[in-house]
């Protein structure tokens, strides 16, 4: 009797720095794994620009979900789970939807389904804001967390802002988040954690890996990273640079994502 082959499709954004894809994203791809018996494990990233990276300077050669699926297509694989690990439904989950529909208009001989981010339904964010608790620095009086987030020009931005309602029902800690490259900024939350009274500021990613924005835009030695503007602005500041990956509590949340989406499949 043949069986039929079956295959784990692990889509991230993607990072240049080798040792968060060790630490953040393998992690993370193992976890979806093992909630999968039966399914062979692929990775693939979104980011044209980290894959030409890694293949240009690391000589490595990461495929994009496109080119991952045409592969496993080839291979003989006849059901794909696509499981996301990107924080939102954004421009990079949508194009990723776009991409897995086409190619299943393309292949209808074959079952490839579509997974969800973190943040997609109303109990992810209080899923994910009680992860984050456990994650976080414990904080007094006078601190507060700090979450960097990416932030995008795409309406799933109010994620954000949702997630910060959750966040704000905490009871052991202080939390605000800002982005990079849409509201809130820094600026916004620093005005106001100011008018708080607040002295000292753990400063963390809520990012999937500690990377490129992480390590630069966050805690850069350069006057603009939000550390220096922060110590510039008279707070005490202290880096925690760990992205969600490592947390085992994140690995978890993902795992039962993969979980569910293999149950929707029915296989």
């Amino acid at each position: 009797m043949n069986t039929v082959k079956k295959a784990l499709l692990v889509v991230s954004f993607g990072t240049s720095y080798l040792q968060a894809i060790e630490n953040c994203i393998s992690p993370v791809e193992q976890a979806i794994g093992r909630a999968a018996p039966g399914f062979d494990v692929y990775r693939a990233f979104t980011s044209e620009m980290i894959i030409r990276k890694l293949k240009d300077v690391s000589k490595i050669a990461i495929p994009s979900p496109g080119e991952a699926l045409q592969v496993l297509a080839g291979q003989g694989y006849k059901v794909v789970a696509v499981q996301p690990t990107h924080i939102l439904a954004g421009t990079e989950y949508h194009d990723l939807a776009r991409e897995v529909e086409a190619f299943r208009t393309e292949h209808p001989d074959m079952k490839v389904i579509l997974g969800q981010p973190l943040l997609y339904e109303n109990r992810d964010y209080q899923q994910t804001a009680q992860a984050l608790e456990a994650w976080m620095p414990k904080t007094s009086g006078q601190e507060v967390v700090l979450l960097m987030g990416h932030g995008t020009e795409h309406f799933s931005n109010s994620s954000y802002f949702a997630l910060q309602h959750y966040l704000d029902q905490l009871k052991t800690r202080a939390v605000y988040v800002a982005n990079v490259e849409a509201p809130p900024v820094l600026t916004e939350v620093m005005a106001k954690i100011k008018d708080e009274g607040v002295k000292k500021v753990y400063l963390m990613p809520f990012m999937l890996v500690a990377g490129d924005h992480a390590r630069n835009d966050m805690a850069g030695e350069d006057g603009d990273s939000w550390y220096n503007i922060l110590k510039f602005h008279g707070f005490n500041v202290q880096v925690c640079l760990h992205g969600l990956g490592e947390s085992e509590d994140f690995q978890k949340i993902y795992a039962e994502k993969g979980q569910w989406l293999i149950e929707k499949c029915g296989c």
